[in-house]
């Protein structure tokens, strides 16, 4: 049965490379600890509920973690929100490639964008941001 598990976790750790969100390196890593669990606990069925609760335990304190970074003192998220930032790039799925102060993030947007776009950073929805269109007034620019 482990190498089911391993197989598991091989394949949870690709899709987190494809799409990342650091949603499927906590089953990744829960496959693989149910690796050594399934060397000592025959029960297909246990090994089920062991990689069930430990996928869960380690999802909610991701968010938990995640969210203490978010909500750091220094500001930071303050500092992200209502930034004006270029589109630098579209994603197949829709989503947009910015960069802001250095950093790659994805954003997503209502609106149809293009490369060059000047947008705005309305706020942080998970690990994306959200994005609104600059609309410049006509005359002064």
């Amino acid at each position: 049965m482990a190498v089911y598990w391993l197989v598991g976790a091989v394949f949870f750790a690709v899709v987190e490379l494809i799409v990342p969100g650091l949603i499927s390196i906590w089953f990744a890593l829960a496959a693989a600890i149910t690796i050594f669990f399934s060397m000592a606990v025959d029960s297909v069925l246990y090994q089920g509920y062991f990689f069930v609760i430990l996928s869960a335990v380690l999802l909610a304190s991701t968010r938990k973690f995640s969210k203490k970074m978010l909500e750091r003192k220094d500001g930071s998220v303050d500092r992200i929100t209502g930034s004006i930032v270029e589109v630098k790039g579209i994603a197949p799925n829709g989503n947009y490639e910015i960069y802001f102060d250095g950093k790659h993030w994805v954003g997503k947007s209502d609106e149809e964008l293009e490369i060059g776009d000047k947008v705005k950073i309305l706020r942080i929805e998970g690990i994306k941001l959200v994005l609104e269109k600059v609309k410049y007034r006509s005359g002064n620019e």
